[in-house]
């Protein structure tokens, strides 16, 4: 990721009163966390963020098929050195994470997914990667990519890209998600929840130095000089397959001062 900013829903209401309570829609529900790591002022940091999904029925909630996270204000993505490579989504849905260079890697996640009929607990996918994608405008793109082998067969790959947001919000990241059979012919995949990090915790680059390769950590998006009162928003807009969203908020409380 170039220069980083990276989930949330406009809520759509009354249409169960126009339909025959057999037929009533299922009402999706959505809850967001978010964290700086480390959590200082002016310091570059590893965002992690999670969201997870469920309905008020008990059941899986429909396929996932739009997300848009916005993040603070003010986070400045200028002096980032993360993503300095680029990673094709034809590549990595091919080859894996092997198939990526080590300097598009941006962070790293895990999710839990769930065929949407019936009660039950999900499937996790213990494994997310985030990499810097290909970009047509010049924005940050962020590919999110999981693979889920047993015992839901769910390949997950699906980009965001990073726009600029007004008021609260200085970033926003908007993504398409595509719908993912659980298995051949079977019905389209439920995200329950997901968690990823963006930021330097855990990721390795490395760099030519003098002829040799040498390691080294990039660096993360730096935290605000200035906390605004409340705490650090985060707002999330969810859509579904059904046609619902959802919405959910956060906030990173400011850090205690040090004396």
């Amino acid at each position: 990721m170039r220069k980083l900013g990276l989930l949330a829903v406009l809520a759509v209401a009354g249409l169960c009163c126009l339909l025959p309570a057999a037929a009533a829609a299922v009402s999706e529900q959505a809850s967001l966390n978010a964290s700086f790591s480390p959590d200082r002022l002016g310091a570059p940091t590893t965002i992690t963020f999670g969201f997870h999904l469920s309905t008020s029925e008990g059941t899986a909630p429909p396929p996932l098929t739009s997300l848009d996270l916005r993040m603070p204000a003010g986070m400045n993505y200028i002096t980032t050195t993360l993503g300095l490579a680029i990673c094709q989504p034809a590549t990595v849905l091919e080859k894996g994470l092997a198939g990526c260079p080590p300097n598009s890697r941006l962070g790293y996640g895990s999710a839990v997914v769930e065929v949407p009929f019936g009660t039950g607990r999900g499937h996790e996918i213990p494994e997310i990667q985030a990499l810097a994608g290909p970009s047509h405008t010049g924005n940050l793109v962020v590919l999110f990519y999981a693979n889920g082998l047993f015992p839901v067969y769910a390949q997950l790959a699906f980009s965001g890209e990073v726009l600029p947001a007004t008021g609260r919000f200085g970033s926003q990241l908007a993504a398409t998600i595509p719908l993912v059979t659980s298995v051949p012919g079977g019905p389209d995949v439920s995200v329950v929840s997901v968690t990823s990090t963006i930021g330097p915790n855990r990721l390795t680059y490395y760099k030519s130095v003098r002829g040799r390769r040498v390691a080294f950590h990039p660096r993360g998006v730096s935290v605000p000089e200035r906390c605004p009162r409340g705490g650090f928003p985060f707002s999330a807009e969810f859509g579904f397959q059904d046609g619902n969203q959802a919405t959910a908020s956060t906030t990173v409380p400011c850090p205690t001062r040090r004396a």
